[in-house]
């Protein structure tokens, strides 16, 4: 039988992360005092070698497992079970300082292995198996009768120990030997998986303890882009009250007359829409009605220069949409094509489903506006305000759908040269209030 090629439990060169703390890292917490115990049964069985563990005092930490008669009682003797643990302890060190599976004659004269556990350099116990008699080992094979024998009692002159003696079963060293290395290969499998399995928790914890923290920055940024969102819309909606405050400024100094307060009364409904009402959604409809008063109020200042018209079907009155999302494109059209042209202009808002999307075109007749412009108002959303935006209200809008819905549902803007431009607004059928 060839000879397996050992190689201790030593793993300097690995590094272990252990949730063990050094000074109570041993063999026992590594492997536990169960799956030690199951180790020494399995291979009793299949070797017929007794076992036993000891920590790095050559303390038993394990039941004993098949020892022969004879060894059991030697171990409960007084003396004799004394020098048992010291053969144990002198075998486990030995094996340490030649960091490989070390074989001894124990002070009885029985062969024995020692198999040392060593993690990160530092000794946390042996396994220790063998209990046979033996007599083709070499002759510089370590016998610890000999080296302890200031503390040898004599046994020898037992006549019960020596009939049980003589019932230890004989090996061949050869064949104590290759079960020594088997022995020693199938500890270091168990020590090398159980560190792979502490190195893999330690790794999944970091992984769960960075995704904590992943996920308490992104809330920290989804509360900050909340309140950036907040202090845009805050902004944004003086630009429409001083519009309207201003239309309605003129129009009391020129009259006193029931179109004042017709124009009041829209601003205030307006204001309610826009200001009071801090819902997160409403409903198409609602929003139609929001739009309504606003372009009412627009048409004083601008009389039979503006007209407009709203294309939806009926089942989408009901429809949930983002709280004025439309507002802002709706100015546009007013100030880079109504306002810009002297003859009469035209708003055209057309509603409709797209597959599992609501799909919203705000379009002028106006003279269109030039390329940089465009760019400015469809430039590519950067998650952050940006200055060169030509209009706060347009990018208080498409941060708002991005940061609810995705960077896939980003507003376009189209140019028509002479003819007008269009924006085009896209989001969810189905969308949750919490998310905006």
């Amino acid at each position: 039988m060839e000879k397996i090629e050992y190689q201790s439990i030593s793993t300097q060169s690995m590094p272990v992360k252990s949730r063990i703390p050094k000074d109570e890292m041993n063999i026992q917490n590594l492997l536990g005092k169960e799956m030690l115990e199951e180790i020494q049964n399995q291979i009793a069985r299949a070797t017929g070698l007794a076992f036993v563990t000891v920590d790095y005092r050559g303390e038993p930490i394990t039941q004993m497992t098949a020892f022969t008669p004879f060894c059991q009682r030697v171990r409960n003797g007084q003396g004799s079970g004394q020098r048992c643990k010291q053969s144990d302890a002198f075998g486990s060190i030995q094996a340490v300082v030649t960091r490989k599976r070390n074989v001894f004659f124990c002070p009885c004269g029985l062969l024995e292995v020692a198999v040392p556990v060593i993690i990160q350099g530092q000794y946390l116990g042996g396994v220790l198996g063998g209990q046979f008699r033996c007599s083709d080992a070499p002759p510089e094979l370590p016998r610890l009768a000999t080296i302890l024998s200031g503390q040898r009692d004599d046994w020898e002159q037992d006549k019960e120990l020596q009939v049980l003696f003589e019932q230890v079963p004989e090996i061949s060293y050869e064949q104590f030997t290759n079960l020594a290395d088997l022995v020693s290969l199938i500890i270091n499998q168990f020590a090398e998986k159980e560190i792979a399995r502490l190195q893999q928790t330690d790794l999944l914890n970091q992984e769960i303890q960075s995704l904590s923290e992943q996920q308490k920055r992104m809330e920290k940024e989804s509360r900050l882009k909340s309140m950036e969102l907040s202090a845009l819309r805050a902004q944004t909606n003086p630009v429409f009250v001083f519009r309207c405050l201003s239309t309605i400024s003129s129009l009391s100094v020129l009259e006193e007359a029931p179109r004042t307060n017709e124009i009041i009364t829209l601003f205030s409904d307006f204001l309610y829409a826009t200001l009071i009402d801090n819902s997160p959604v409403s409903t198409v409809a609602e929003e139609c009605e929001t739009l309504e008063r606003y372009l009412q109020i627009q048409k004083v200042r601008l009389g039979e220069r503006l007209s407009w018209s709203v294309q939806m079907e009926d089942e989408l009155s009901m429809q949930l949409i983002p709280r004025t999302i439309l507002l802002p494109f709706v100015e546009r059209a007013l100030d880079y094509g109504i306002a810009q042209k002297r003859e009469p202009g035209h708003i055209s808002i057309s509603i409709r489903y797209q597959n599992e999307d609501v799909l919203i075109r705000v379009k002028d007749n106006g003279p269109g506006i030039d390329a940089k412009t465009v760019s400015k108002l469809a430039g590519q959303y950067q998650g952050k305000r940006q200055k060169e935006l030509a209009e706060i209200g347009i990018n208080n809008a498409r941060m708002r759908l991005i940061a609810a819905f995705g960077e896939q549902y980003d507003v376009s803007i189209q140019n028509y040269p002479g003819k007008g431009t269009a924006s085009i607004i896209r989001y969810p059928k189905e969308i949750d209030e919490r998310i905006l």
